[in-house]
C-alpha cells in the first residue's frame, strides 16, 4: 500500500468518526451540550431569553419568569465566559430561530468586558460539536483559543474528551439513554448547596481589564436589538459583597453598562452591593452564584420590575 492511499484511508476514517460523534452529540446528552442543541434544532422560540454566563444559568428561574409575566422564557448561558460569547450566542440564535424574542435579559457582571478563551474554560466541551457551523468555526478560532487543527482536522478537537466521544457514539447508534442527562429546566439549574467562599480564586484586590473592542461589541449588540425593536434589560445579578470588595474598578464597569443601556433607551438594574441581596453570603452557593432559594427571590423581584416598568412586549418578531 502506498503512502498516499494509507493517508487517504486514515483521513476518511477520521472524517467518518468525527461525523458520527458530532451528529451524535446533536441528540440527547447532558447540560453542556443540551442548550446548544435547543439552539441548533430551532425548536425553542421563547418570548423572553436570558443571555449570560453561569450566573445567568443559576440565578434566573424560567418557571418564575413564565408565571409572573405570562411568557415562555429560556436561559441561553455559557459557563465562565464573557460578553463576546453572549454576543456569539445571540448571533447563533438569530441564525437558527424563526422569530426574535420580545425581551432579552442580558445578565452581566464585572468580568464581561474582558476576554476569556473558551478552550481553557472548564466547560469547553460545549463547543466541540459546533465546528460544523462556519460562523462558529470563525468565532472560536478568532476568540476562543481554538487552533487551526482544532477547527479543520477531523477528530483532533475531540482528543482528551472521552465523555464527548462516548456520548456522541452512543447517541449515533441509538443508545441515547446512556448518553447523559440534561439536568436543567429551560437552561436553568438551581444550586441547593451551602456557601463556599472560594477565596483561593482571588489574591487580594484587583482591577478587571476593560477591552475597548468589547465595549464596542456591547454597543453594537444593543444597537442591533434597538433596530429590530427588541426590548433589552441589562441586569446585574447579586454578587457576594466580599467578592465585589475585591474588584477595584467595579463601579467604572457598571457605569459603562448603565451608560450604554440608556444610550438606547434600555433599563440597567443592579442587584450588586450595597443591594441587600448581595450583603449576606447565606444567599449564595459561591461568591457569584445565588443558591436555589435566593435565585427564586431574585427572579421574582426581577420579573416584578419588568412588569412594573412595562418593559415586556408581548408579541415576538419574525426574523
Amino acid at each position: 500500500m502506498n503512502i498516499g492511499l494509507f493517508v487517504f484511508i486514515i483521513g476518511l476514517c477520521a472524517f467518518l468518526l468525527d461525523m458520527m460523534i458530532t451528529r451524535g452529540l446533536h441528540k440527547r446528552t447532558d447540560y453542556v451540550q443540551e442548550v446548544w442543541n435547543d439552539v441548533l434544532d430551532s425548536t425553542v422560540t421563547p418570548d423572553v431569553i436570558v443571555l449570560g454566563n453561569c450566573v445567568a444559568a443559576h440565578d434566573h428561574n424560567p418557571r418564575i419568569l413564565d408565571s409572573v409575566l405570562g411568557v415562555n422564557s429560556y436561559v441561553f448561558a455559557m459557563s465562565n465566559l464573557t460578553f463576546p460569547y453572549h454576543n456569539y450566542m445571540w448571533q447563533m440564535l438569530k441564525k437558527y430561530r424563526s422569530k426574535y424574542p420580545s425581551l432579552i435579559i442580558l445578565s452581566l457582571d464585572y468580568s464581561d468586558l474582558s476576554y476569556r478563551e473558551a478552550k481553557s474554560n472548564m466547560e469547553n466541551e460545549q463547543f466541540l460539536s459546533l465546528m460544523f457551523d462556519k460562523d462558529s468555526r470563525n468565532f472560536l478560532y478568532k476568540y476562543g483559543g481554538y487552533s487551526w487543527m482544532d477547527v479543520h482536522v477531523p477528530c483532533y478537537r475531540y482528543f482528551g474528551h472521552q465523555k464527548r466521544i462516548k456520548y456522541g457514539l452512543l447517541n449515533y447508534i441509538g443508545l441515547e439513554k446512556y448518553a447523559g442527562s440534561p439536568e436543567h429546566y429551560k437552561g436553568y439549574i438551581g444550586l441547593d448547596v451551602p456557601y463556599t467562599p472560594h477565596r483561593e480564586w482571588f489574591n487580594g484586590s484587583f482591577s478587571q481589564v476593560i477591552e475597548p473592542e468589547i465595549v464596542e461589541m456591547l454597543d453594537a449588540f444593543l444597537k442591533d436589538c434597538k433596530e429590530r425593536n427588541i426590548e433589552v434589560l441589562v441586569a446585574l445579578p447579586p454578587i457576594a459583597y466580599e467578592l465585589s470588595d475585591k474588584v477595584n474598578n467595579e463601579d467604572e464597569i457598571y457605569a459603562i453598562y448603565d451608560s450604554l443601556a440608556h444610550r438606547y433607551g434600555y433599563d440597567c438594574v443592579s442587584y450588586c452591593a450595597p443591594h441587600w441581596m448581595s450583603m449576606d453570603t447565606n444567599h449564595f452557593e459561591s461568591p457569584n452564584h445565588l443558591n436555589k432559594e435566593m435565585s427564586n427571590v431574585y427572579t421574582l423581584d426581577l420579573a416584578k420590575y419588568i412588569a412594573s416598568r412595562h418593559i415586556l412586549q408581548t408579541q415576538g418578531h419574525k426574523n
